[in-house]
């Protein structure tokens, strides 16, 4: 398909899947915001909205470093959108391995393959309602930075918990490509354009879209999207602005971890309890993702090597000589 078939195909299964209770789950990356435009375009105004955008959003936004949702915030007033958050159920950690000769050293960089998750990576995990169940949704996570504020894994792990609510929503639209690599489990491709999930229907409406093919549209529409986040058609190395990131101390709280005690940096190098034991570990993936082309498509990256070119889940506007008139600077 090209992209004017691709369009047509998602609006068609917005338009399909968006007339009974349908909410948007969106982190206003540049695969969201190109969703966000298809519904916009797909759906007519309800008439009981209060705004004018015809479905609401789910935002899960962590409460630490405000500035990385400025993009987000600016993106929800100006297009006047209807937006919801609810404190996870659970938290935990996924990763790679189980014994202590496979951590990571936090001091070296990641794997040097941006399509190769790096091997004994660890994530945080929090854990959200959808329909009567629920969805894992992991952070990146990566090491402190000199001089820079950082999250405390321990607080994140024990941060206010809800034991559900009410979803009044029948449908899930998800801007989840199948061509996404994810940084911790690699390559995840889609099943289906849609799947029956918790009760829900999870509708992917760009799953046959690749990331150029949503920088092509986003600049064609002249969409909007953060310019902190991202470089010449893939994610800036700096993920200190990334929404999609958080820099995180995990020393207590690896399950991997075998030392009774270890040294906090929040405390100045003071030994604290390793917690590492007790930690849940959320390692499920969804049961939308197609793991036999999952696994399939990982070797092929891996015979490729790290020159592999296949699309990274983010990636960029091509640097122009001037700024273009839909960047958002804070």
């Amino acid at each position: 398909m090209n992209l004017e078939d691709k369009i047509a195909h998602a609006k068609h299964l917005i338009y399909e899947w968006g007339a009974g209770p349908a909410v948007l789950l969106c982190s206003f990356g540049k695969d969201s915001m190109v969703l966000l435009d298809l519904i916009r375009d797909a759906l007519p105004q309800r008439e009981l909205n209060c705004h004018s955008y015809p479905l609401p959003v789910i935002y899960h936004r962590h409460p630490y470093f405000p500035a990385r949702h400025e993009f987000a915030e600016r993106v929800i007033r100006s297009w006047a959108l209807e937006v919801y958050d609810f404190p996870p159920v659970a938290c935990g950690v996924k990763c790679k391995g189980d014994s202590r000769s496979e951590m990571v050293d936090r001091d070296q960089p990641p794997s040097s393959s941006p399509h190769l998750p790096s091997p004994g990576r660890l994530e945080l995990v929090t854990r959200y309602q959808i329909g009567s169940g629920v969805i894992d949704v992991p952070m990146n996570t990566e090491p402190p930075i000199a001089r820079r504020p950082f999250v405390c894994g321990l607080q994140w792990l024990t941060r206010p918990k809800t034991l559900g609510s009410q979803w009044p929503w029948q449908t899930v639209f998800i801007g989840h490509k199948s061509s996404d690599v994810d940084p911790y489990e690699g390559p995840v491709p889609l099943k289906s354009d849609h799947v029956q999930t918790a009760g829900v229907n999870a509708v992917f409406p760009l799953r046959h879209w690749t990331d150029d093919d949503v920088w092509d549209y986003t600049q064609t529409n002249r969409l909007p999207y953060d310019a902190r986040r991202y470089f010449e058609r893939s994610e800036a190395g700096d993920k200190w602005l990334n929404p999609d990131y958080v820099h995180a101390c995990t020393a207590c709280i690896d399950p991997r971890e075998t030392r009774r005690t270890v040294p906090c940096p929040k405390l100045g190098g003071a030994l604290v309890r390793n917690l590492g034991p007790t930690v849940v570990r959320m390692e499920t993936l969804p049961d939308y993702i197609d793991r036999e082309k999952k696994e399939d498509g990982r070797s092929e990256i891996a015979d490729r090597g790290s020159t592999s070119h296949l699309p990274s889940p983010i990636s960029d506007l091509p640097k122009e000589k001037e700024e273009p008139e839909n960047a958002i600077h804070s």
